[in-house]
């Protein structure tokens, strides 16, 4: 595992990544897998049979190859869809994208459930990563309050969010080279920081500092 630390003039922060990838489908598997080569990561999904598959080295999207998934859980990555398994995670990564929500609104959306199932467990000082998700809008304006409704804690004074969008495409070698770069950002500038270089650890590339919003900042790397 590779801990964190941001420095400045005045201050100081260390941060150690325990990390939760929130939707085992084919882009959040290959983000667990990612970060299961440089941080202690655990995969979720409420699906308790698509948990299965994957524990046995199995992916029936057949989008990542069984070698790959059984170097993962060899190295130590695991997949739960037990709530208590996630609860000491304090970097959580949601990769549920918003392209598949219906058209009958009865029909909860998956990625809002996803919020709260992290409402329900995380902890003070913990970072939510809206990952492929969508716009950066959709994570201020829908996905936070869900958050913060749940755990009864408000971003930015209780946990802290990011936001990086996802590629179109997914091009694999080994578990880290991400072909297209990744954007990052965060809710305070340290929290930006804090993402950046896990992202950086992670996908192995130079960063360029770039406004995503007016209370964001924003990294492409």
């Amino acid at each position: 595992m590779r801990p964190i630390s941001t420095t400045s003039e005045d201050d100081y922060s260390y941060f150690d990544p325990r990390v939760c990838v929130i939707g085992l489908g084919h882009t959040g598997l290959v983000h667990a897998l990612a970060f299961g080569e440089n941080y202690k990561t655990i995969g979720y999904d409420p699906d308790q049979e698509r948990v299965e598959e994957l524990r046995r080295g199995h992916d029936s999207l057949l989008k990542v190859s069984g070698e790959l998934i059984q170097h993962a859980l060899y190295k130590g990555f695991s997949c739960t869809s037990d709530l208590e398994d996630i609860r000491k995670c304090n970097f959580y990564v949601i990769t549920l994208p918003p392209e598949s929500v219906s058209d009958n609104p009865s029909e909860r959306h998956p990625l809002w459930s996803a919020c709260e199932v992290v409402g329900k467990v995380i902890s003070g000082g913990d970072i939510v990563v809206f990952d492929s998700c969508g716009c950066p809008s959709m994570s201020e304006k829908e996905c936070i309050p869900l958050v913060e409704k749940k755990s009864g804690f408000i971003c930015n004074r209780d946990f802290f969010a990011g936001y990086s969008p996802g590629p179109f495409e997914f091009h694999e070698k080994g578990f880290t080279f991400w072909n297209d770069g990744k954007i990052t950002s965060g809710s305070t500038p340290e929290i930006a920081k804090i993402v950046d270089e896990v992202y950086i650890n992670v996908f192995g590339a130079d960063s360029l500092v770039t406004p995503l919003k007016e209370t964001i900042l924003g990294r492409v790397i």
